[in-house]
């Protein structure tokens, strides 16, 4: 998937014959902490799941809501409908970054109701509650001790049976990982690899890494157990 920059810093990447933009937001901090917070910069695992959303024709998102948790730039929501059929995008991070989230939103084209921009930390529902179609995660399998946090969240969002949530999760092939992963195991999650590509760094071309693609599905719950927090 080719990113090019203009001449006003803007990025632009090519989803399935449309080209999208991308505007990175330096100087975005966690209040809290006063650290810079890296959702508010395009990262590769983004790329590599709305590459696979596109080349994966049985994905069927046509008409499908379609939220993405730890958003960041939201590059994979916002393609989702723009590029793929998607009739809706829920785009949900933490406070600081959600006018990186609508700007990107505006950027392409996207309405208020084709793009929703919500604030959703992990641990907490979304209110009011949204029917999930699809559920997508990028780069967001850092540390194994959020994992049961996030898992609550996505229990929050998760519909099961025929035609229920589906979801689709990047990320660089790392330590830590595979952790995570065996926590959302312990948390009611079935976890799929189901891709694993190797590209260069935005940041430093010279250097590739590999990234994993994976598939999330919810194991049936039995009836009255609740697994939010």
């Amino acid at each position: 998937m080719e990113v090019t920059t203009e001449m006003d810093g803007v990025l632009h990447v090519a989803v399935a014959g449309r080209t999208l933009a991308v505007v990175e937001r330096d100087g975005t901090h966690d209040q809290a902490t006063g650290r810079a917070l890296t959702g508010s910069w395009l990262w590769e695992s983004s790329l590599v799941l709305a590459s696979h959303l596109a080349d994966d024709a049985r994905l069927h998102l046509r008409g499908a809501t379609v939220l993405e948790v730890g958003a960041g730039t939201g590059l994979p929501g916002i393609a989702a409908v723009a590029c793929l059929g998607a009739a809706r995008c829920v785009l949900t991070d933490g406070r600081p970054l959600l006018p990186g989230l609508r700007a990107n939103a505006d950027a392409n084209g996207l309405t208020a109701e084709e793009a929703d921009v919500r604030e959703l930390r992990w641990g907490e529902q979304l209110e009011p509650e949204v029917q999930v179609d699809v559920v997508l995660m990028s780069d967001v399998f850092y540390d194994p001790d959020d994992m049961p946090v996030m898992a609550a969240t996505l229990h929050g969002l998760w519909r099961d049976g025929d035609g229920g949530t589906v979801g689709w999760a990047a990320s660089e092939v790392r330590d830590g990982v595979q952790d995570c992963i065996d926590v959302l195991r312990e948390h009611g999650f079935e976890v799929a690899e189901v891709e694993r590509v190797t590209r260069p760094l935005l940041r430093d071309s010279e250097e590739t890494a590999a990234f994993a693609v994976y598939r999330l599905q919810r194991r049936q719950l039995q009836p009255g157990v609740d697994l939010t927090l």
